[in-house]
């Protein structure tokens, strides 16, 4: 038996392609790869796609210098066959001729427009066409079912689909047959062979997670393809499926359904990008209705549309450039025809309004930013049913860790644990003492080698490679924001427990009991305003629920949204809600807010900033997933509608540490450093009392400074003592007063 092997299908050149359809079934190889399969000119072969059943055609030496691993086929072969431009196609050698063909029968597959306009072929002029159909049939040479002639006669031009062939083996395997001067013609009326074998169009879930929402709504409009007696008659005004339109954000996995659209099982797909059209309206116009008329030859056939907003965008002016008009007039003409129309988008907005309409691109499916149960879903689906390392454990707490991340998202991050495991195996002590090659055992187990199978090492994923790779692999919808995630914990803030667990209920309650707040009719917070005086940690605190969290984080200083130029402020902050709902859920942390949102007056500026933050909290768009926190020295000049229910209503005070806060931060602080056992924490609590936080840190850091000082002049080491505190108490002076927290609590009982 000869060899097996795959080729990457190729498209022949204009010059070579010949229009009597003579080579139509040539497959074209270079002469090592015919000599490699036992194959010369003229030999018959079996081509086999990835689970397709095998096809017959005909070896033939490639006059192009072609690569070794390159077939050059014929559109009317890729037509028949089903094969597309790129696909691996699998060639062995045929065993046997091609058999000879007793009769061959042929219908009028013409455009209803041209079968209108001349009415179906009479009785009396059956035997004209077939004697012309002869000629072209004895020219062509071979032929296979699903194969189309184009002839015309008596000014008449018509085409004419081989339905069904009958050779004298009626045994025979191969799909391809001989026409000879002895084979008989008959034209027969035209059937639905061709559309019952395609009769199941169905999207399949297969490699696709979390899409099954999305799915059973698209299988829901390509029922209107299928033939089944089943189906209930639908009433006079009803219409098929025209037009799908597929919208969502980056890496969500738009172009991967299209992908599992184009193979529910069409006569043929056809697609449309911006490169394919040309440079030109004039050529994009052509080619546009050239596939829309090729797409009615084939039906039942699909139109795949990506990135439509690059082809038919929304008109700015009269002169922009759209081909929208176009797509309009194509998608009105094929009404009740067996044809559909798949188009893509991120931005829905930026898409031409005429195409927007029940009739035409008339269903829309939203593809949304996966939740953790639709990211574990796509989790298995890119990891496969073999779990490669990777334990179901560790699917669901990457789906929980995860929170923004889209399916382009989730594989890069795969990708990246990879590397970082194979990395620890290859460094790590078990490699070395498994073999002494690590890097080729590494290499032999991907690649099957059977001669390396005792000494292949499996990756092992530890939770270490995945938190590490968190670190790296960012959100789509954050990446734009050049922003270090803060490492601040819990545990690095002393005090302040109160504050935490409100926080945290803010935070995560909506995330983890949402069915919980269901039932009981509660909302989410959006907002959370936090006071006090400066220094007692409340950025800090913010920074911590971020890291604790898990979530996304947009930190916003108010003062660097103003901006001197009319309507760039507005467009700053408009644009930082809008990249914290792309990547939700998520924490947009606005500081010293009082910048952008004081209080409003006749002759105040910045009034459009505060209306527009209003408006983003709480306007016409809801705003789901994402938690404001903002944070103020100066709670008096904001504007009461800020603080209104439904924005930053979660007031919380934080003020100056208590005597407990106040020894928890010291001892935290003296974790880290190196002090003498007979200091008296308790005591430099009491003598603080009053202190910030930020002041009590100062204190210790001063400390720590006046112990260096004296390490440098005895050059002795020191730890830091009792009288490098008393020094430290002596300069850091307290900037709190009794009247700036009554000024605080007069605020917060007004």
């Amino acid at each position: 038996m000869s060899e097996v092997r795959s080729f990457t299908a190729r498209p022949l050149s204009k010059q070579q392609a010949r229009k009597d359809l003579k080579d139509a079934f040539r497959v074209y190889l270079s002469s090592s790869s015919l000599a490699a399969l036992r194959l010369q000119t003229e030999s018959i072969c079996i081509l086999r796609q990835a689970d397709g059943p095998p096809r017959t055609a005909i070896a033939w030496y490639a006059a192009e210098n072609i690569q070794n691993t390159v077939m050059q086929i014929s559109r009317t072969l890729q037509d028949c066959y089903e094969i597309k431009i790129g696909e691996k196609v699998s060639i062995t050698r045929a065993e046997g001729p091609l058999e000879d063909i007793d009769l061959v029968t042929l219908a009028d597959c013409s455009d209803p427009e041209k079968i209108a306009k001349h009415g179906s072929i009479l009785d009396k002029d059956r035997s004209h066409w077939e004697w012309a159909l002869d000629e072209k049939l004895l020219r062509c040479g071979c032929l296979t079912t699903g194969l189309v002639f184009e002839l015309e006669l008596k000014g008449q031009a018509r085409s004419f689909r081989v339905i069904s062939i009958r050779s004298q083996n009626s045994l025979s395997s191969h799909t391809l047959f001989q026409f000879t001067e002895a084979s008989r013609i008959s034209l027969g009326p035209v059937t639905e062979e061709r559309e019952e074998s395609t009769s199941h169009i169905q999207v399949q879930p297969a490699g696709l997670g979390g899409l099954s929402r999305q799915i059973e709504h698209i299988n829901e409009s390509l029922s209107d393809f299928n033939l089944d007696p089943r189906k209930p008659v639908m009433p006079s005004f009803y219409e098929t499926s025209r037009g799908l339109l597929l919208y969502g954000p980056k890496g969500t996995g738009k172009t991967s359904l299209l992908e599992q659209i184009e193979k529910a099982g069409w006569r043929q797909t056809f697609k449309i990008g911006a490169s394919t059209l040309g440079r030109s309206v004039g050529e994009g116009e052509l080619k546009l209705r050239n596939i829309f008329q090729e797409a009615a030859r084939a039906k039942p056939s699909v139109i795949i549309i990506d990135q439509l907003e690059f082809i038919a965008p929304k008109r700015t002016s009269i002169e922009s450039q759209s081909l929208a008009s176009v797509l309009c007039e194509n998608l009105d003409a094929i009404r009740n025809s067996s044809i559909l129309v798949v188009a893509a988008t991120r931005h829905p907005n930026q898409v031409d309004d005429a195409l927007r309409t029940p009739h035409r691109l008339g269903t829309e499916i939203e593809i949304q930013i996966p939740t953790a149960r639709d990211r574990a879903e796509i989790l298995h689906a890119i990891r496969g049913p073999v779990s490669a390392g990777l334990t179901d454990e560790l699917v669901e707490l990457l789906a929980e860790k995860t929170h923004g991340y889209v399916g382009a998202d989730l594989f890069a991050l795969l990708q990246l644990i990879c590397r970082k495991a194979r990395q620890r195996q290859l460094i790590g002590p078990s490699s070395t003492a498994t073999s002494g090659n690590p890097t080729t055992d590494t290499y032999s187990s991907h690649h099957g080698d059977s001669n390396h199978d005792d000494l292949a090492v499996p990756l092992e994923i530890q939770e270490t490679d995945i938190l590490l790779s968190l670190q790296e692999i960012r959100p789509t919808a954050m990446r734009e924001v050049f922003l270090e995630t803060p490492k601040v914990r819990w545990s690095d803030i002393g005090g302040q427990h109160d504050i935490k667990k409100r926080l945290q209920q803010a935070v995560e309650r909506p995330l983890k009991y949402p069915q919980r707040m269901r039932r009981l009719n509660v909302n989410s917070k959006k907002g959370v305003l936090l006071y006090g005086p400066p220094g007692c940690s409340k950025t800090l605190t913010v920074k911590a629920l971020a890291t604790e969290a898990g979530l996304n984080f947009l930190a916003v200083k108010g003062a660097e949204i103003l901006s001197m130029y009319v309507g760039e402020s507005e467009r700053s902050l408009r644009e930082i809600f809008r990249k914290a709902r792309a990547a939700r859920p998520s924490i947009i942390f606005f500081d010293e807010i009082d910048a952008i949102a004081a209080r409003r007056s006749s002759g105040s500026g910045g009034v459009n900033v505060l209306t527009t933050l209003l408006n983003e909290m709480d306007g016409i768009e809801e705003l789901r997933n994402v938690l404001v926190i903002a944070a103020t020295n100066k709670p008096d000049v904001l504007d009461p509608a800020l603080m209104r229910p439904g924005r930053l209503d979660n007031i919380l005070y934080i003020g100056p540490p208590d005597f407990e806060a106040r020894r928890e931060i010291l001892r935290i602080w003296a974790k880290k450093s190196v002090v003498n056992p007979e200091v008296d924490l308790d005591n430099l609590a009491s003598l603080t009392e009053g202190y910030s936080g930020a002041e009590i840190v100062s204190i210790c850091e001063t400390a720590g400074g006046a112990a260096l000082d004296e390490e440098e002049e005895t050059q002795q080491e020191l730890d830091v003592q009792w009288k490098h505190f008393e020094h430290a108490l002596g300069q850091v002076r307290r900037q709190i007063t009794d009247a700036v927290i009554q000024e605080y609590a007069r605020w917060r009982e007004g």
